[in-house]
């Protein structure tokens, strides 16, 4: 398990997305221990408000369909293109 920086050294370094990471990790702290429901009610806000900024910003993870693992794998061991493949390129 990775060591838990604290939020005020993240922010230091000026990186967005870590120091997002890190008040995520210290509201739900937060959120443990507090016992006032209306403090837990702000808390859940602001999870809700810095978990959707972390979405934005976070790299999204490129995923290909079929047809590029195919593709992907025809051209690792240097197949040339399908039978047929000029056809379909033409219609």
């Amino acid at each position: 398990m990775p060591t838990r920086r604290s939020l005020s050294t993240v922010a230091r370094r000026g990186a967005t997305l870590d120091t997002l990471e890190a008040m995520r990790a210290q509201i739900t702290t937060d959120l443990e221990v507090c016992e006032s429901m209306r403090d837990r009610a702000a808390l859940y806000l602001r999870l809700t408000d810095v978990v959707a900024r972390i979405d934005v910003l976070r790299p999204v993870e490129v995923k290909g369909d079929a047809v590029d693992e195919i593709t992907a794998r025809r051209t690792a061991r240097g197949a040339g293109p399908a039978k047929g493949a000029a056809r379909a390129q033409r219609a």
